[in-house]
């Protein structure tokens, strides 16, 4: 009888909830990462140290992108007002406390992702335990390696952040995986891009073992693990249903800088960038951005199913 009430409840919320995910699960957002997630934090340090913002035009507004990134669509797709929504990710971010940026500008040094939580956690004793926290950090660490990389320091940073993120309160954590690294416009055809995916796979397994294993010791915070690998694959293998009718090359060219591209956007990037899925040669398109947050507003949709199911099935013992 119970799995019948479950089955027909599936049924009744597939109806009830909308693409977006309900305003009400979240009154706050706070954001920690690097470039991806990064809405103008890079740029305002590098003016104010520099005199030069970076990224320039034709980036847009300080993003890494030609417009929003994802985490600006989020907020949107919640019904959120912008200013409902804190956020501390910085380009060039690692998982640990420190910046891929080399000097002269001292202010980025320590703004990793665990610097960006120790900030954070140091001036805030006490969090919103209805605000979500996501955290998306570990490109930089294998991409600006010089070295061999172990997933496994990675994986205990930014589960560390989930650790100390939990300790002062927070009660909804959002955790994205890695997207295949080799996989990029900048890496697809060099030398490394079968170590980077191979990185990348060992990391999310480990990941994915972690945060299985943080959930249930820390039974009383909703962990919820953001696959932006699948997504990426998805994305490839079905490109035309995403909008995108190139997922391989990035818009400005493949350039090796990041911040400056190697040549002025071509014909094509110039009069229809968003059906490139890369804006340059690391990073998406605001429209790539835009995929990644109506998926991460599926999963939260999901997660907000999930929890109502789990309080029906319980009254109903």
């Amino acid at each position: 009888m119970q799995n019948t009430i479950l089955t027909a409840a599936i049924f009744l919320f597939s109806f009830m909830f909308t693409l977006k995910a309900e305003a009400a699960d979240f009154e706050q957002i706070y954001v920690f990462g690097d470039s991806f997630s990064d809405d103008g934090n890079f740029y305002k340090i590098t003016k104010s140290e520099l005199g030069i913002g970076i990224p320039p035009q034709p980036y847009k507004d300080g993003r890494f992108s030609n417009g929003p990134v994802w985490v600006e669509y989020l907020v949107q797709d919640m019904g959120l007002n912008p200013s409902s929504s804190t956020n501390f990710a910085v380009g060039g971010a690692k998982s640990g406390l420190y910046n891929v940026t080399l000097p002269p500008v001292p202010s980025l040094y320590l703004t990793g992702v665990l610097s960006q939580i120790n900030k954070f956690t140091t001036v805030n004793k006490s969090v919103n335990p209805n605000a979500l926290y996501i955290l998306w950090g570990g490109t930089n660490d294998f991409l600006y390696s010089k070295s061999a990389v172990n997933p496994s320091q990675s994986v205990t940073n930014i589960s560390t952040a989930v650790r100390a993120l939990a300790t002062v309160g927070a009660k909804n954590i959002l955790v994205a995986n890695l997207l295949n690294l080799g996989d990029l416009p900048g890496t697809r055809n060099s030398q490394t891009s079968i170590q980077l995916n191979d990185s990348v796979t060992e990391y999310n397994a480990e990941l994915s073992k972690s945060l299985n294993s943080l959930s249930q010791q820390l039974n009383n915070v909703n962990i919820i693990f953001f696959d932006v690998n699948y997504l990426f694959k998805q994305i490839f293998a079905n490109s035309k249903q995403y909008g995108f009718t190139n997922v391989l090359d990035s818009c400005l060219g493949n350039s090796v800088l990041i911040t400056i591209p190697a040549s002025p956007p071509s014909f094509e990037c110039k009069t229809n960038p968003n059906r490139f899925l890369f804006w340059d040669s690391i990073h998406p398109t605001t429209t790539g951005h835009k995929v990644i947050a109506e998926y991460a507003a599926s999963v939260l949709k999901s997660q907000s199913m999930l929890k109502s199911f789990k309080k029906l099935g319980t009254s109903r013992k």
